[in-house]
């Protein structure tokens, strides 16, 4: 069979069993996959008093924690070997915000303060932001579970925070057990007063922090990189193109997502200067930069004569849901 001819973009399909690579030639790829949707938590008949006719009572964290913990061995946790590791509040939408941040850190102290083992959230967040793993990667609870047993947790506590008034935010969380997704705490929520001093909380997805990437080198492998399609220069056509495997860390957390790299195509056909320009977690950026290096290609043409391109490639991991 012809090899499928490379445009300026290639679009790989990675399913959880396996992978698809799909070449772009002018026409508009199939729809992407959806990302696997963040948790949505749904308060149970609430303990706060929050109602539609009478006034919005004001609580405190200390008194969110105190019913999580009562409510914590509902997921399998007691007092006596249960480790806890507490995540981001949220927004409904998966996103980030000082403030949640704050909140989950407040809340670890608290837990500690009533001699409960809770996880290093310092480490946490070095962890996410090594991983690239964004606040709504992180909250679902796939994921979840999967930053659990990373740092040996028991339970994984997840909130969200609902904005309900001008100055009012409803938090709302419960505890995952780890090891067993059917053992999961009930809901617990209060409302709290965002002072002007902490700063009104506002979506934004605050991980990962991405530096801007420098211009793609001139020279690769001592010669000349043009662009393809451009000013004469022909483009190349790869005829062995193996699929970039999805990693058991990407399948245990259900993720769906894209990585975007840009590379040199040699005139020799072979694949250099890999750099991953949009990246994504649990491994899967690392896995298409070694699949790419693995491609042959047929180089590009400049006058009759073979010559490097740059290239962008793209690669959709699609997870289909839990095993």
């Amino acid at each position: 069979m012809r090899a499928p001819q490379i445009l300026c973009t290639l679009l790989a399909l990675a399913l959880l069993e396996g992978a698809l690579v799909v070449p772009v030639s002018g026409q508009q790829p199939e729809e992407k996959p959806q990302a696997h949707k963040p948790l949505v938590l749904r308060p149970i008949p609430s303990n706060s008093t929050t109602n539609d006719s009478g006034p919005i009572e004001i609580e405190n964290l200390e008194v969110l924690a105190s019913r999580l913990l009562h409510h914590a061995p509902d997921a399998g946790c007691h007092p006596v070997g249960c480790k806890i590791l507490v995540t981001d509040f949220v927004f409904p939408d998966g996103s980030t915000f000082p403030n949640g941040i704050w909140w989950a850190d407040e809340i670890s102290k608290l837990f500690e303060t009533q001699r409960w083992t809770v996880a290093d959230r310092t480490l946490l967040r070095d962890l996410l932001q090594k991983e690239g793993i964004s606040a709504k990667a992180a909250n679902t609870e796939p994921a979840a579970r999967w930053l659990g047993k990373k740092f040996d947790a028991t339970v994984v506590l997840v909130g969200q925070a609902k904005i309900v008034g001008s100055d009012v935010v409803e938090l709302s969380a419960r505890f995952l057990s780890v090891n067993d997704k059917f053992l999961i705490g009930p809901i617990s929520d209060v409302n709290l007063l965002v002072g002007q001093a902490a700063g009104n909380p506002s979506p934004a997805d605050l991980l990962p922090y991405q530096k801007p990437l420098p211009p793609f080198p001139d020279t690769v492998n001592g010669e000349k990189v043009y662009r393809g399609g451009v000013q004469g220069v022909g483009l190349p056509s790869c005829s062995y193109m193996p699929n970039p495997p999805y990693t058991e860390d990407a399948r245990e957390a259900q993720f769906s997502g894209s990585v975007t790299a840009e590379a040199a195509v040699g005139s020799d056909g072979v694949v250099r200067a890999i750099r991953i320009v949009k990246g994504a977690p649990f491994g899967l950026g690392e896995q298409f930069a070694r699949t790419l290096s693995t491609w042959k290609c047929k180089p590009a043409e400049m006058n009759g004569r073979p010559v490097a391109t740059i290239v962008t490639f793209e690669a959709n991991f699609l997870s289909s849901g839990p095993n």
